[in-house]
């Protein structure tokens, strides 16, 4: 399902130069529960001043190769926590696979379990393809918005009459938990293979049903996956390479540090990932891409 939540020591107390000493480089782009509250009594600020005050964090990993600009966002999760996120660009690649940086931090909040999301904060203000993409949480429209010297917004009077999952007769929403019984056409053993196969049943495809996911492995034995998000405006969907890549980077990896990929996705669907995986990865690294099939056990 998805990747097991690290239990990490809170590192002492801290001042006002937060920015300064708590976050080494090596950071890896989420605050549990305990330590935002920690963080937050020490600092004596609100939970959304702390939020704020860690977009530049966020926005330091960012890859703008095109655009040369930056954007950092950290969302809150029901549990509490606080999960990174900045926007990628693949310079070669369609400026459709660019990643937002608050798909970013809602993919990297959907590999540790989370499932809803309580407010983002982001250092710019979302474009309408990020508003639609996060119009597929529940209580989507209740979502708080925060910007930085322009201010705090609900997520409804940003997208009025919006268009979602209901519109489409779903009732199910993005970061609801998902379990598809998935099994792998060849059978496989090999741990990055089942790793990839566990992310796909949690996967989130309500309208085409490519259950699918990328698993990444790097050195040191560390895995990373990322899972299909689908969107109710198609085009706003999160793809499982871009949301493995953005957890990759998020846990503060390079691209240069994948030594193994997996994407498995469900046969029989109603579309294909697996072309355009193949060459997002092509482009961005030379570890192989493996791909596997799997179906559902109910067909």
């Amino acid at each position: 399902m998805t990747e097991q939540r690290r239990r990490r020591k809170i590192r002492g107390t801290v001042d006002n130069k937060v920015l300064d000493g708590y976050f080494p480089p090596s950071f890896p782009g989420y605050l549990i529960a305990e330590e935002v509250k920690a963080l937050v009594g020490t600092l004596r600020i609100s939970v959304e001043e702390l939020m704020e005050k860690l977009l530049p964090i966020a926005a330091s990993r960012a890859i703008v190769p095109i655009s040369g600009f930056k954007v950092g966002a950290v969302c809150r999760g029901e549990s509490g926590s606080l999960y990174f996120g900045a926007n990628l660009e693949f310079p070669g690649e369609a400026l459709q696979n660019t990643v937002h940086a608050e798909q970013a931090a809602i993919a990297n909040a959907i590999s540790y379990g989370e499932t809803g999301i309580r407010a983002i904060t982001i250092s710019a203000a979302p474009c309408g393809g990020c508003r639609q993409f996060m119009n597929e949480l529940r209580n989507a429209e209740k979502l708080k918005i925060q910007v930085p010297k322009v201010g705090s917004f609900l997520l409804g009077n940003l997208l009025p009459s919006s268009f979602g999952p209901g519109n489409l007769g779903r009732g199910e929403r993005l970061m609801d938990p998902q379990d598809h019984p998935l099994q792998l056409v060849k059978h496989s053993n090999d741990k990055l293979v089942l790793k990839a196969l566990e992310a796909a049943s949690s996967s989130y495809a309500p309208y085409s049903s490519c259950y699918s996911a990328v698993a990444l492995e790097i050195g040191q034995g560390y895995i990373f996956t990322g899972t299909y998000a689908e969107n109710a405006a198609y085009n706003n969907s999160l793809l499982p390479h871009q949301a493995a890549l953005a957890v990759l980077i998020m846990r503060a990896y390079l691209f240069s540090d994948i030594k193994r990929a997996v994407f498995v996705q469900a046969e029989r669907a109603k579309i294909d990932l697996a072309s355009v995986t193949r060459q997002a990865f092509l482009s961005l690294t030379q570890a192989p891409l493996e791909i596997a099939l799997a179906t559902l056990s109910a067909e």
